[in-house]
């Protein structure tokens, strides 16, 4: 099995819907998604001619890609719905019929994600199995596709942290965090491959005149990755795992083998890219709080609950790579380390670290 199969294997959520599954533990997804209600509402209203769109078929549709097992993408799907109504309300059209395709990795478990569909939806629902990095919708059948929280996951580690003769060899660290020069480049090349074939991807999908939304990890352009909260997590997720490492319960190659392919770009980054593609028209391109919903500081029970999100976002990873038995032990140590970094951790997780952006199809 090749590098790019392990990640791609290991990316989806904790499935089911148990205590730690990532549909009873993605609340601080879901309040992150509704600070984009309002612009996503916007964006329909002044952009989308769903009116002209429908025209030939009266269906509206819809991918949400990177849907993961819900809840979070039937409260978007839904929004979505009511905005576009709204639009056609407007321009004196009837109601169309929606259809909403829900994408993911084929590990995804849509087992979970369809038995908690709302009863009351007023769409038709398909599952996509597959990766965003391709095609998996066929041409020009989309109006709208939506992606909140999932291409700032690369479609693999970057080979060359991997490669020990490498300068980009990321020995004891677990992102490019805090590493070399050249493990950040190499996370950044992989983003740009990774977002060159998404966006040609969804030129080929989404009709003329279609929206394409995104939501994702970002940062200004300029600001070092270790200003912000996620770098207190990365560098203590490798503190942790090299104590495990000297107690003997991982080994060395373990944790030298092991990173997070998550990329925080910025909005330039992103700019110049969709510039290359040349297929899109760009709506509105913003950085946001994620947390502009926590209103008082940040307390210890805040990074509690933080780290059990991040175990069901993350936990696939970690079983992957060093086996189910130590998940908990990991976390728990974690959670012990971050919580002692409240203060540090408050003073930096309010940067406008949400890239929010919206391109039109030409």
């Amino acid at each position: 099995m090749g590098k790019v199969e392990i990640v791609l294997n290991s990316l989806p959520m904790s499935g089911g819907d148990g205590p730690n599954s990532y549909s009873k533990n993605s609340h601080l997804q879901r309040r992150t998604t509704s600070l984009v209600k309002e612009t996503i509402d916007k964006l329909i209203l002044e952009k989308l001619n769903a009116k002209t769109l429908i025209s030939d078929s009266n269906t509206f549709h819809i991918a949400d890609l990177g849907c993961a097992t819900g809840p979070n993408t039937f409260f978007l799907v839904d929004d979505i719905i009511k905005s576009v109504e709204t639009s056609l309300r407007k321009s004196n059209s009837s109601k169309p019929e929606f259809l909403v395709f829900f994408n993911d990795l084929p590990q995804n478990d849509f087992n979970t994600l369809f038995t908690s569909l709302p009863q009351d939806r007023s769409y038709f629902a398909v599952g996509v199995p597959g990766s965003f990095y391709g095609r998996v919708l066929p041409q020009s059948s989309v109006h709208m596709v939506v992606t909140v929280g999932a291409t700032h996951w690369l479609s693999s580690v970057p080979k060359e942290v991997l490669d020990k003769p490498s300068k980009a060899w990321n020995k004891g660290k677990v992102h490019y965090s805090n590493a070399a020069e050249e493990v950040v480049k190499a996370y950044r090349d992989q983003f740009g491959r990774d977002m060159e074939k998404f966006l040609e991807a969804r030129a080929k999908e989404i009709v003329s005149g279609g929206l394409l939304v995104v939501g994702m990890c970002g940062i200004p352009k300029g600001m070092p990755f270790s200003n912000l909260a996620d770098s207190i997590m990365y560098t203590s997720m490798a503190d942790v795992l090299t104590q495990m490492q000297s107690q003997g319960l991982i080994s060395e190659e373990q944790v030298d083998t092991f990173n997070i392919p998550i990329y925080s770009a910025s909005p330039e980054e992103v700019t110049v890219l969709v510039e290359k593609n040349g297929c899109f028209t760009v709506a509105s391109m913003e950085l946001m709080n994620p947390t502009a919903w926590l209103k008082r500081p940040m307390n210890v029970e805040d990074v509690r609950h933080w780290m059990v999100c991040i175990k069901a976002t993350m936990g696939s990873l970690f079983i992957n790579h060093f086996g189910e038995h130590l998940l908990d032990e990991i976390f728990d140590r974690l959670t012990a380390k971050l919580v002692g970094l409240t203060e540090k951790i408050e003073s930096s997780y309010r940067e406008k670290v949400m890239l929010f952006f919206a391109l039109q199809r030409k």
